[in-house]
């Protein structure tokens, strides 16, 4: 009777999701098992360790019968398409499963040697249509990732582990003997489960905390009715099923030695530069990873809250009423919990998958223990809604290749009419190009962190020709690059809005860079936004550290340059003196006492040097008195010839901050300015205000003004963006100052238990002024 249900089910859940599948890979992940696919090498990332050998091997053959179907395709969008089919099929295979998990969980009438799910069960088959709704379940059935299959394959080795569990269970009058019809029934779907188990860490070694205490436990269960029996089956087919897949991974990797090699290289990746609990244990780590792990699945901090609710209510339930039922949902689901919080990035909300089911099941538990009679409508009505939130992003997702996708393509027929000199990019490009026909050779190194020097070496190599640069947008090293250069860019997005990212993306965003030589552009040293300031601090370089270094294009006009920063020494009286030279020649001198300063330094044609080419650009600084080491930062600088704006933050902005999650802000106070030279046209400043009311209870009203005349005044309640016109005429009767007010403002340490006595106003994003006429 159940069997149409589930299948229906199943059927719709596969046919909602063809149309969507990508064309394109979309993930390092994902990119590492086409390569993989492709040419097997564990040590070389082809894919990364462990290796997946189960998912590879299927893939290979999948991919195989899938290629004389896609002639003239790229290699890459049949790989991503077909394992995107192979993760449907799975979360198609997987309700299936489920099914029969939450069936043997839940209470029966049937005999021991009987199926639970003989009958239908309404709390497992709403507890299963719960589950395919999810938003991260409906994602990950369509992405090319191992996430699905893997789970597929772990959700029927606990559907044979749980009925073995359910056949196991005490009669109504406690007896836990088992007749011996019950016992082989159960011993046989030991077995079985074992197998599949050991299938499955071929497909993800995660599985092994989805299935491994569910075993124990059943064979703990079984003590004293033929428990040995059943260990010695279950260990033989557990290893057969490992060695299915163990004895040609390590075949392929060149023998234990260098597969143990790959492993632990690939160990140390995974725990360096990831904020993790277990090696920083604090509150608010746990509770952002509780966060990505209940709420983000749903995509919906609302729904969220309710299926968590439900879910709360559900543990209740099944302590009073259904003890054993509550025990191996724990069992199947605590160890997981645990391994993930501990040892996952929960960042990548798509870890949190294998937990999507227990929870569901505890929520249509809760509605149980309530109502019985309403668990299927009310299960209707959360999967309805829950399908309402992820099938627009779904159809977003699968209507368009990846951005990363995009701009190889438009690359592509960009090179039809001009090739760049070379192709730089952030690091976290470098592997999904080799996945891809990439059209601009050479392609310049990208060493984490440190990528923009590759651009430096470049330029000083005396090159002009364009440079293209894939840029990842929360990234701002490229702020060391002349921002006249930087123009010319593209931006390529994801067109959807989702709080799991669609499980989580690597790489998400593009920006397609096409750089001319630029008019100047920096080296080591330089604290431009925080993540320089970082890699300058890592490098011991700075004006007072040997001098921050940069290079200056030689010009036969006159110029201006801008420079700003902070004395950072804590002594009222350590006055540093900063010097820039071009070339060795002192072009600008001045002191700064303890905290920010911001100059604006005319320069005449002589200060570049003679002929073409590049000039040493280098700020120094020391103490005015004595020896004492002054510690100084250079956090604002241009250079531009007359007649080109320069800009710059002045009072009433804080320090910028960063976060590589967000990118890179400014918070303001309650009036704040920027300097403004060099204007000769009309100019467009750009900026983008968080929602004040993350911070304030109502709307803030932000006013733009030039002198006395204001240009914009707008009330601003949710994620906005100011763009306003200055005119030539406004900005010369201000004198080159743009004031920015707001009226709301708040000191986090007079709301929280923290130091911070700052009064803030507004979060400002991408700060822009450049002139109209260069606005697209």
């Amino acid at each position: 009777m159940t069997r149409p249900f589930v299948a229906a089910l199943a059927f719709v859940f596969a046919l909602a999701h063809l149309p969507y599948l990508p064309s394109a890979l979309e993930d390092i992940d994902s990119v590492n098992f086409a390569l993989g696919i492709r040419d097997f090498d564990v040590a070389d990332h082809r894919p990364h360790p462990p290796g997946y050998p189960a998912y590879i091997g299927l893939g290979k053959v999948a991919v195989a019968l899938a290629r004389p179907f896609a002639a003239g395709r790229p290699a890459s969008g049949v790989e991503a398409r077909t394992l995107g089919l192979l993760s449907l099929m799975a979360g198609a295979l997987a309700l299936l499963a489920l099914y029969r998990v939450f069936a043997a969980w839940g209470p029966s009438r049937q005999g021991r040697t009987e199926q639970p799910w003989s009958t239908l069960q309404p709390r497992a088959l709403a507890a299963t249509a719960l589950t395919a709704a999810c938003p991260l379940f409906w994602y990950m059935a369509a992405r090319p990732m191992s996430d699905m299959p893997g789970l597929a394959i772990a959700t029927a080795a606990q559907a044979c582990l749980a009925l073995a569990w359910w056949r196991q269970r005490p009669g109504d009058d406690g007896d836990r003997r088992l007749d011996r019809e019950s016992t082989a029934a159960s011993g046989r779907m030991i077995v079985l489960g074992a197998l599949l188990m050991g299938v499955a860490l071929g497909f993800r070694t995660q599985t092994a905390w989805l299935t491994a205490p569910l075993l124990i436990a059943v064979l703990f269960d079984r003590i004293g009715r033929g428990v040995a029996g059943a260990m010695l089956g279950s260990a033989m087919t557990f290893a057969i099923g490992a060695t299915v897949w163990a004895v040609p991974l390590i075949a392929a990797s060149g023998g234990i030695g260098p597969y143990w090699a790959a492993l632990g290289s690939q160990a140390g990746e995974d725990f360096a530069g990831v904020e993790m609990l277990y090696s920083n244990p604090t509150p608010r780590l746990l509770a952002f990873g509780l966060l990505r792990t209940f709420i983000y699945p749903w995509d919906s901090v609302v729904l969220g809250g309710v299926i968590l609710s439900l879910a709360a209510v559900g543990i209740v339930g099944l302590l009073l009423r259904e003890r054993r039922a509550l025990a191996v949902v724990a069992i199947t689901s605590v160890p997981y919990l645990v391994f993930h919080l501990l040892f996952q990035d929960t960042t990548f909300v798509r870890y949190a998958l294998p937990l999507v089911p227990s929870v569901s099941f505890l929520a249509t538990s809760g509605v149980a223990f309530v109502a019985e009679a309403a668990v299927l409508p009310a299960a209707g009505a959360l999967s309805l809604w829950a399908v309402a939130i992820a099938a627009p992003v779904m159809a977003a997702y699968g209507a368009r290749p990846s951005p990363t996708a995009r701009a190889l393509g438009e690359m592509r027929l960009a090179t039809l009419d001009s090739r760049p000199g070379a192709l730089g990019m952030h690091q976290t490009f470098r592997r999904p190009l080799q996945a891809e026909d990439v059209p601009v050779h050479p392609q310049l190194a990208s060493p984490p962190r440190r990528e923009w020097l590759e651009a430096v070496e470049y330029w000083r190599q005396g090159r002009t020709r364009p440079l293209w640069f894939l840029a990842d947008p929360r990234r701002s090293d490229l702020a060391l690059i002349d921002p006249a250069s930087r123009r010319d860019h593209v931006a390529f997005r994801w067109d959807y809005e989702s709080l799991s990212s669609v499980g989580g993306m690597r790489p998400g965003d593009v920006l397609w860079y096409r750089m001319a030589a630029p008019g100047w552009f920096a080296g080591e040293g330089w604290s431009l936004t925080p993540e320089t300031a970082g890699i300058a601090r890592l490098m011991g370089k700075g004006p007072h550290l040997g001098g921050a270094h940069g290079w200056v294009r030689r010009r036969h006009d006159a110029g201006r340059m801008l420079v700003g920063g902070r004395n950072l020494s804590a002594a009222a009286t350590a006055i540093a003196h900063f010097a820039a030279t071009i070339d060795g020649r002192i072009v600008a001198e001045w002191e700064s006492p303890p905290g920010f300063f911001l100059h604006v330094f005319d320069l005449p044609a002589s200060a570049f040097g003679a002929g073409a080419g590049l000039g040493e650009l280098v700020l120094r600084s020391n103490a005015t008195a004595g020896d004492l080491v002054i510690p100084t930062a250079i956090e604002q600088f241009d250079v531009q010839s007359v007649g080109v704006p320069v800009w710059g933050f002045s009072e009433g902005w804080h320090e910028a901050e960063y976060n590589p999650l967000v990118g890179l802000w400014h918070w303001m106070s309650d009036r704040a300015t920027l300097i403004v030279t060099g204007t000769v046209s009309p100019l467009q400043l750009v900026m983008r205000v968080e929602s004040p009311r993350r911070y304030f209870d109502g709307a803030s009203t932000v006013q733009v003004r030039a002198g006395s005349r204001t240009l914009t005044s707008e009330t601003i309640g949710a994620d906005h963006l100011i763009s306003v016109t200055i005119p030539v005429d406004a900005l010369q009767e201000a004198k080159g100052v743009v004031t920015i007010e707001t009226d709301q403002t708040f000191v986090p340490a007079e709301r929280n238990a923290v130091a911070d006595r700052r009064r803030l106003g507004l979060r400002v994003f991408d700060v822009d002024l450049r002139p109209l006429s260069q606005v697209r």
